[in-house]
């Protein structure tokens, strides 16, 4: 049985749960086939909040699936996950946007799957510190939690489908100019540690003459470079990287001393901490080096030198570990040798006819 209680506030002078003459919130309390659940009712109105319990309850009845509460609902999808070998990053992001989702379902009495509507999820989302690309990869994780849910019969449709994206705004690809690897690399060198120092720089050499993402350059292990070639999956796609590695990089990294399977991690700590690390000691690097930079510029200063060297944007892709070409076309195009050049010359040819 469903059974209607207000919840009152501190001003509130009435004590009675079932007081009908406060404006105080209107929750539920129902057990039913042995569960408790409990939740707002999310209006303050008596009728109707009766009304809304008589769906609630006919539903209930007349569905052979129990309600599922939110907890439940994130174990058995992160478990499906994991079955259909989601990447370790893929996980890592649900679990995360679940985290944040719980803390704001506690604050609003939202405790079934079946009480979130897209309004309720619409101010979810705008309570997100992210922005542009994030906030849009973001969505799409909600979306797919909820489509979990929808296609596993737990509430009729899925009410973040409605739920526009942020315009993306995509940043400019800052390749760092010759001038600039030089500063960075003399910052390396005067990192406080020497150990440290000696693996900073072969790290930044082997990022930027690989084009590894630092998820995959920092917990490389040292098998996957053999006679000079390194190959290895990627982690965020897991596509296939095979290429030779520049001998400078390979130098550097000949420096490391061997004290595990990998050049930059023990091992020992989880791949995101180890990730995270080198992520400070990057800032830290560039704040002695007096440059504004991140570590994913790397990696557009190897695809933008293939691809001013005359290489393919196929080519690049590949070496890339792009799914599509179509992604590295849409942050490369503007590199490609040449395209300048011939863009130019039609323009000047429609000038004969003008």
């Amino acid at each position: 049985m469903l059974v209607l209680w207000r919840r009152h506030e501190l001003k509130c002078p009435n004590e009675k749960r079932g007081s009908r003459k406060c404006p105080c919130p209107i929750w539920y309390d129902w057990r039913l086939n042995g569960r408790r659940y409990r939740g707002s009712m999310k209006t303050r109105d008596w009728q109707s909040a009766q009304i809304r319990a008589r769906q609630m309850e006919a539903e209930g009845i007349a569905s052979n699936i129990l309600p599922v509460t939110l907890e439940q609902a994130k174990e058995k999808f992160l478990a499906d996950a994991l079955a259909r070998g989601l990447k370790p990053p893929s996980i890592y992001k649900y679990k995360l946007l679940l985290k944040h989702l719980e803390a704001y379902s506690k604050g609003r009495g939202l405790g079934l799957i079946s009480s979130f509507s897209t309004d309720e999820l619409r101010s979810f989302r705008n309570s997100w510190p992210n922005k542009n690309l994030s906030a849009a990869k973001k969505l799409e994780h909600l979306k797919a939690f909820f489509g979990f849910c929808h296609e596993s019969g737990w509430i009729k449709s899925n009410p973040a489908k409605l739920i526009k994206p942020p315009k993306i705004d995509n940043p400019p690809v800052l390749p760092f100019p010759d001038d600039v690897m030089k500063t960075i690399l003399t910052a390396c060198d005067t990192h406080p540690d020497p150990k440290r120092s000696v693996q900073l720089r072969a790290l930044v050499l082997l990022m930027r003459h690989t084009g590894l993402r630092i998820g995959d350059a920092c917990t490389l292990s040292r098998h996957r470079i053999n006679h000079g070639r390194l190959e290895l999956y990627t982690a965020k796609s897991g596509t296939k990287v095979h290429l030779p590695v520049n001998p400078i990089a390979l130098t550097a990294l000949a420096k490391i001393p061997h004290k595990s399977e990998f050049y930059f991690w023990s091992g020992k700590s989880t791949r995101k901490t180890c990730i995270n690390i080198w992520e400070d000691t990057f800032r830290s690097m560039f704040k002695r080096a007096g440059i504004t930079g991140h570590s994913h510029q790397l990696r557009h200063t190897f695809a933008v030198s293939l691809l001013q060297s005359g290489v393919s944007m196929e080519n690049v892709s590949l070496l890339l570990g792009h799914k599509k070409i179509s992604v590295t076309e849409k942050y490369y195009a503007s590199f490609t040798k040449g395209r300048q050049e011939r863009l130019d010359q039609d323009v000047r040819k429609t000038w004969e006819n003008a």
